[in-house]
């Protein structure tokens, strides 16, 4: 069986992204979808819904889930498991969520990291994840060869929390891959890993990473400084957050705090959230085409746990995620206060270079009138 990322219409791709829009009101129940691959050439709202089994990400899973040949084995992980798995969640684990799904056979396989707690069950339907929050998702087809190193990478980096695995009989019992089905190693000694690898297709990718005993802020400390640049983050922010002078002394990392994708091409107005209502977790380089997609937030708690990011370059997801980061003016803030909210949210900082920098959001950020009314940001909390 070949195992591999399926697109929009089920065709075999290398690899693609998607960015869920939280429920808002009059414009998205809280399943609708952005997408975009290299094909594509454009990062652009789906004509699907998540969880209707027609898009990306239900076609791409059906196939595996679905009627599995004995070849393939997966392994599924999340910081919190579906009910359906009927284990308490380990707070020591990882902060990590996705699934390795592979075939002995044909030596494929698949990574799929994204940012849905709950997700995914092969088993159960009823009761599907979250609609409230943003959520992001990154698919990439692989070699079976590269599957294993990257779970040899998550046992003591990641450390994810393993769920429901599947263990073909054909897998070496030695291999990376058995071992990780077993569980992550708790105990490592502390340590950051930035490791580069390769798509089927023969896209390079970086896969970054680090496990809790590193103790040390995932994006001021390890993406910046491996990145060469300064950074804008999107991510769950609740609680403390680090300061936006990276470790190298040199580089800063922003906090993206609105996400408007009604700027993409053939956008639906009124898809823009501000961050509270966003759990995703994505950054963009500013000055190289650098995209990440990961599973760890950007809060001094997270420091104790593990996670990690996929790195790659894409001029045409760069651009578009980088037109839709914003700071969209409150109702009732003139600009000089929406600016000093940013600053405000950041906190003390170590001071950069320029104290300006530290003052004003990322130089591409636009500050303009709200259309977003200012209760929207008063949602329950939900699960990291």
């Amino acid at each position: 069986m070949d195992i591999r990322a399926l697109d929009e219409v089920g065709t075999a791709v290398d690899w693609w992204f998607i960015y869920k829009v939280p429920a808002l009101s009059g414009t998205s129940d809280g399943f609708n979808y952005a997408y975009y691959d290299p094909a594509a050439k454009a990062l652009k709202p789906s004509q699907h819904v998540l969880l209707e089994g027609k898009g990306a990400l239900d076609r791409t899973l059906n196939a595996i889930f679905a009627e599995p040949a004995d070849s393939v084995g997966w392994i599924l992980y999340n910081d919190e498991v579906p009910a359906d798995a009927d284990m308490p969640d380990a707070p020591g684990l990882g902060h990590a969520k996705g699934l390795i799904a592979f075939d002995v056979e044909s030596k494929t396989a698949l990574w799929l990291l994204h940012s849905w707690p709950k997700f995914a069950d092969p088993f159960h339907k009823a009761e599907p994840p979250s609609k409230l929050y943003g959520q992001t998702y990154m698919c990439l087809s692989l070699t079976l060869a590269v599957a294993n190193k990257l779970a040899a990478l998550m046992i003591n980096h990641q450390q994810p929390q393993v769920y429901f695995p599947r263990v073909p009989k054909g897998l070496d019992p030695h291999s990376p891959l058995h071992a990780l089905s077993r569980g992550a190693d708790p105990n490592p000694a502390g340590d950051s890993r930035v490791v580069s690898l390769a798509t089927r297709g023969g896209k390079h990718f970086l896969v970054i990473a680090k496990n809790r005993q590193w103790n040390k802020d995932f994006w001021n400390e390890l993406v910046a400084p491996a990145l060469n640049d300064d950074m804008d983050v999107e991510t769950w922010i609740r609680g403390p957050i680090p300061s936006i002078q990276a470790s190298d002394g040199v580089h800063h990392v922003f906090d993206i705090k609105y996400v408007d994708l009604s700027r993409l091409p053939g956008g639906v107005r009124g898809w823009a959230w501000p961050e509270t209502r966003d759990h995703a977790k994505w950054g963009i380089a500013r000055n190289q085409p650098w995209v990440c997609v990961g599973d760890i937030n950007r809060m001094v708690s997270q420091e104790k746990r593990g996670g990690g990011t996929i790195a790659l370059q894409d001029q045409v997801l760069w651009e578009a995620l980088r037109g839709t980061d914003l700071l969209l003016l409150p109702p009732t803030k003139s600009e000089p206060q929406a600016r000093g909210m940013i600053l405000a949210t950041h906190g003390k900082a170590a001071a950069p270079r320029s104290s300006l920098a530290a003052a004003s959001p990322p130089r591409h950020v636009t500050v303009r009138p709200s259309t977003l009314p200012e209760a929207a940001v008063d949602e329950p909390p939900a699960p990291a």
